[in-house]
């Protein structure tokens, strides 16, 4: 054998060793990176429990967390509902291709869409009666009428939701949402759909 067909040989070699290495690089690297299952549970369980600092641990570009304290015994109120209304369930299985996965997950919310209505209805129910029995301390005088301060307003309001809330079930809402994930400096990271973060949010901005 010739000088140029033993190195054309020793190439050809070479080549073909590289290519099987290079096929099977992905496979031991994706052997080597945690289930994405797990991102996806830890993430809405964290949710689920109001963690949201933690939570957006898991989420890329976008942050979960409070800008600033939930203040007013509404607020506060309307805000504990909400946590507490919190459910999901991973639909089907979580498929993994290389360094992208996705699943569907069902969760289910406090849905303020639902409860708007009702909860003027019964604060107007409730705020008549307030200024009808004049309320110490939530009800004001100006210029001979009556009307209810800012402490009555957010007292018939947190009066309001909890009785619609002794029947939540009824202002619940779940819907099915596409999950995707992105492998990234060693850990998965969540996509969040708009319309999951405002699921989560109640159908409305918390972080404003």
């Amino acid at each position: 054998m010739t000088l140029t067909k033993k190195l054309i040989c020793i190439l050809s070699v070479i080549a073909v060793l590289m290519s099987l290495t290079a096929c099977e690089m992905p496979m031991k690297i994706v052997g080597s990176i945690p289930d994405p299952k797990d991102t996806v549970t830890t993430f809405f369980d964290s949710v689920c429990a109001g963690r949201f600092a933690e939570s957006d641990k898991y989420l890329s570009g976008v942050s979960l967390s409070m800008k600033k304290q939930v203040e007013g015994e509404f607020a506060k109120k309307l805000y504990d509902y909400l946590i507490q209304s919190y459910d999901y369930k991973i639909n089907g299985e979580v498929t993994c291709d290389l360094l992208d996965a996705n699943c569907k997950v069902d969760f289910t919310y406090l849905d303020f869409n639902l409860l708007s209505g009702d909860l003027k209805k019964i604060s107007t129910k409730l705020g008549k009666r307030y200024v009808t029995e004049a309320k110490d301390g939530y009800v004001e005088e100006k210029d001979g009428a009556y009307s209810l301060s800012d402490e009555g307003a957010e007292k018939v309001a947190a009066e309001a939701l909890d009785s619609l809330m002794k029947e939540a079930d009824k202002y619940r809402s779940t819907r099915s949402f596409d999950i995707v994930l992105k492998y990234s400096n060693g850990k998965w990271l969540i996509d969040l759909p708009d319309e999951l973060f405002y699921a989560i949010c109640g159908g409305f901005d918390l972080s404003e």
